[in-house]
C-alpha cells in the first residue's frame, strides 16, 4: 500500500469525500436497500451542504485518509450526551482490509481527546463493518429503527465502546 495520510477536512475536499461516502454506500448497500433508496439517502445525508457544515463545526472531528493523493475513506466524530459518536467511518472497498479504517477511527477518535465511551450505528446485516468494530472493542448494547437520523426507516444496531477496550 502506499503511503497513507490522514488529515482535517477542507472545504476543497467535499466533493472527493461525497464520492467515497456514495460509492461505498452502494457497494455496501445496494443489495440490502436498493440501489434508489442508497442513492436517495446518500443524496440526503452526504449532500455537500451537510458535509460543507461539518467541516468547522465546534468539537467535531472530520477526517479523510488519502494514498497517493487519492482520497479513500473518511470518518467523522460528533459529541454525544454522552461521550461521542463515531458518526461516518467508510473505506472504499478496494481498500479495505488494509487497516485504513483502523488508523483512521484511532486518529479520529486522539483528535477529540480519547473520549469514553464511544458509540456508533451500523446496519444489522453489514456484517463485515459489525466484525471490523467488534475487533477494535465494541460491542453491541442496543438496536435503533431511525439509524442517521429519526424517521429515517433505516435499521441499525448500536455498538459501543468503553475506555480500556480495543
Amino acid at each position: 500500500m502506499a503511503a497513507l495520510t490522514i488529515r482535517r477536512v477542507t472545504p476543497q475536499d467535499l466533493d472527493a469525500v461525497r464520492r467515497v461516502l456514495i460509492e461505498t454506500w452502494h457497494a455496501t448497500y445496494d443489495a440490502v436497500l436498493g440501489a434508489e433508496r442508497v442513492a436517495e439517502i446518500t443524496g440526503s445525508w452526504h449532500s455537500l451542504g451537510n458535509l460543507a457544515a461539518q467541516v468547522d463545526r465546534p468539537g467535531e472531528v472530520f477526517l479523510l485518509a488519502q494514498t497517493d493523493g487519492a482520497v479513500v475513506a473518511t470518518a467523522s466524530v460528533v459529541p454525544a450526551s454522552d461521550g461521542v459518536r463515531l458518526g461516518r467511518l467508510y473505506v472504499l472497498p478496494t481498500f479495505q482490509g488494509q487497516g485504513i479504517g483502523r488508523a483512521l477511527m484511532d486518529e479520529a477518535l486522539r483528535l477529540a481527546g480519547d473520549p469514553d465511551p464511544v458509540t456508533l450505528e451500523v446496519e444489522p446485516t453489514n456484517a463485515p463493518a459489525i466484525r471490523f468494530y467488534e475487533a477494535a472493542g465494541f460491542r453491541i448494547v442496543d438496536r435503533s429503527g431511525a439509524c442517521g437520523a429519526p424517521g429515517s426507516g433505516v435499521e441499525a444496531l448500536v455498538m459501543e465502546r468503553r475506555r480500556g477496550a480495543g
